[in-house]
């Protein structure tokens, strides 16, 4: 990311343009949101482990009631909110795009992704219909040779298929937006996805 900043190309005010299937956007916008709640429960748990070590681990509550506490004691209760807030606007999402009818196979392919990638990460899901679910997706994609059509702007070039994206890891994710943001000169992204990250990338070690 040392490299000049590219200027932004001819028709990128139309690659700005929101995609043509809104299952499609919907399932982009629940993979960020998916993701930075990911991060904020990693930074609650390791606030948490922090206020354990101290031996000062309380209840909301118990923090709220304490007022002008120890910093330690109101950057977890942010974090809890932060969390709470996060996954609020995921479960939103994932009820909208269960609501939200897919115009095209793109949107139908990031919609099964999406299952999976949820399922992926609950382990209080039971097996069953996800191998079902797998091969329904596999299919679509094969049948439609991983169709790149009414992609949301920034998508990334190359060979990324649609179901790519919801495949890789959530790190991985946060650092193709942070090189996205980037490259389109906004820097406040850029700074919010490489934290995100970081959050990220320091839990998997």
């Amino acid at each position: 990311m040392t490299a000049e900043r590219p200027e932004p190309s001819a028709d990128h005010a139309a690659e700005d343009q929101p995609p043509a299937d809104p299952a499609l956007a919907l399932s982009l916008a629940w993979i960020e949101a998916h993701v930075a709640r990911l991060a904020s429960c990693i930074r609650q748990q390791q606030a948490e482990y922090g206020l354990l070590e101290r031996g000062a681990l309380l209840s909301i509550g118990e923090v709220i009631g304490r007022g002008e506490g120890a910093d330690a004691d109101r950057d977890y209760l942010d974090f809890c909110k932060e969390e709470q807030n996060d996954a609020e606007k995921a479960d939103a999402l994932l009820a909208e795009i269960a609501a939200t009818p897919a115009q095209s196979f793109a949107g139908v392919i990031a919609k099964l992704a999406i299952v999976v990638r949820e399922a992926n990460d609950n382990t209080d899901l039971c097996e069953l219909p996800l191998p079902q679910i797998r091969s329904a997706l596999a299919n679509l994609r094969r049948l439609i040779h991983e169709a790149i059509i009414d992609q949301p702007a920034g998508w990334p070039a190359g060979d990324q298929s649609i179901g790519s994206i919801f495949e890789q890891p959530a790190s991985s994710f946060a650092a193709w937006r942070a090189f996205s943001a980037w490259s389109q000169g906004d820097d406040d992204a850029y700074r919010a996805w490489t934290n995100t990250f970081k959050t990220l990338q320091g839990a998997s070690q």
